[in-house]
């Protein structure tokens, strides 16, 4: 039996896992040190000692997330597209991925306030939004397999496949 070439195995599925938990929970424990962990000094930019750990913790997984990604850009997506398959799901996971890593290089390199400011609330904002994209494409694609909701599209076959296929319905019901 071939084995579905998009699924993930059992291993990559838990380091793709582990990777974007650990990314979500350290910009979310960043974001709660700087918003409500702030100590007597309110003017420090780090006003919580946890805040700058937080921090680096989040560039460390933001880096081993895009390796991560790199390894579904080449097997995962690239094969799903072709085969038509959970394309709005992770499309959509995909963009705001993609969202993500442009709006950190934005925080990391531009200078001003405003494009700043703009960035921040994008990186925010699909930083909370992307968990719920990727729960959705994980339900919707396990529901293909099953034969659910969003079934995919049957391709025609091609080749030796075709003339067999044709062959077999022209042939109608066996006698016993």
């Amino acid at each position: 039996m071939r084995r579905d070439r998009i699924r993930l195995s059992r291993r990559h599925e838990g380091v793709v896992y582990a990777t974007f938990a650990i990314l979500f929970a350290s910009g979310a424990l960043w974001l709660v040190a700087r918003t409500w962990l702030r100590g007597e000094d309110e003017l420090a930019a780090d006003a919580s000692p946890l805040a700058p750990w937080a921090m680096k913790v989040h560039g460390a997984a933001a880096m081993a997330f895009l390796v991560v990604l790199g390894t579904l850009l080449q097997g995962h997506v690239r094969q799903a597209w072709h085969a038509r398959r959970s394309r709005w799901t992770g499309g959509g996971t995909l963009a705001g991925a993609l969202l993500l890593v442009v709006s950190g290089y934005g925080l990391y390199y531009l200078g001003g306030e405003t494009a700043r400011e703009v960035a921040s609330v994008l990186h925010q904002a699909v930083g909370w939004v992307l968990p719920a994209l990727l729960v959705w494409h994980v339900r919707a694609s396990r529901r293909v397999r099953a034969g659910g909701f969003f079934r995919k599209r049957v391709r025609p076959r091609r080749g030796a496949e075709a003339a067999k296929s044709a062959s077999e319905e022209t042939a109608g019901p066996r006698a016993a």
